[in-house]
């Protein structure tokens, strides 16, 4: 029965936002072209800058030991407040065009470093980019999406309701529901995480 009920609960959420999520795909996708061109277009000394830059941290990488628990840290610290801002946004009235950016962003940073590894790298970037790139993204852009979405249709909940009769009514109760979605979307972040945490670290010593 509460499976049936949370399967139609979904169905509906994504008939009803559809075009949310259709819009959200489309920045993230732009962020991604816009790091791709970037790198196609970055000038030579950049580029050499760059990859010396990388070189030298790949072998002082490779010669130090791993403390997990401090790069979990930072893995944490890197995309936990991303989800917190977005959050936050989907409770203003104005929040809903800077979530956008924030979907250009995430796909940028993507696309720029695929590209730049692949680029860069030859065969030894595509590795990078398939094993210690991508896989933890398989799961952030996800729930970054729905995390996007979700704050979204919340944001555009109070601007419709904004003006009406007791529109504060339960307000509480659906900021409560809002905000569980958003825990359970941050504890499915911690498996990508755990993945860049204890896992692609040790794919980056490899192919160093």
């Amino acid at each position: 029965m509460k499976v049936t009920f949370f399967k139609n609960l979904i169905a509906s959420h994504l008939q009803n936002n559809l075009w949310l999520y259709v819009l959200s795909a489309i920045c993230l996708c732009t962020g991604i072209v816009l790091g791709v061109y970037t790198v196609k277009y970055m000038s030579g000394f950049e580029k050499s800058d760059l990859l010396n830059y990388l070189s030298s941290f790949m072998k002082n990488y490779n010669s130090q030991t791993i403390n997990y628990n401090q790069l979990f840290l930072e893995t944490a610290k890197n995309n936990i407040p991303i989800l917190l801002i977005v959050w936050f946004l989907g409770l203003t009235m104005i929040g809903i065009p800077i979530i956008l950016v924030l979907d250009v962003i995430k796909g940028f940073t993507m696309g720029f470093t695929v590209t730049f590894f692949v680029n860069g790298m030859g065969f030894k970037g595509i590795w990078m980019a398939l094993l210690s790139v991508i896989p933890q993204n398989i799961i952030y852009i996800p729930c970054i999406i729905i995390g996007s979405v979700v704050a979204m249709e919340f944001s555009l909940m109070l601007i419709k309701s904004n003006g009406k009769k007791h529109w504060t009514t339960g307000i509480s109760s659906r900021i409560m529901s809002y905000s569980i979605v958003f825990i359970i979307i941050a504890a499915c972040m911690f498996v990508g995480l755990s993945f860049e945490t204890y896992i692609t670290p040790n794919i980056i010593k490899a192919i160093a």
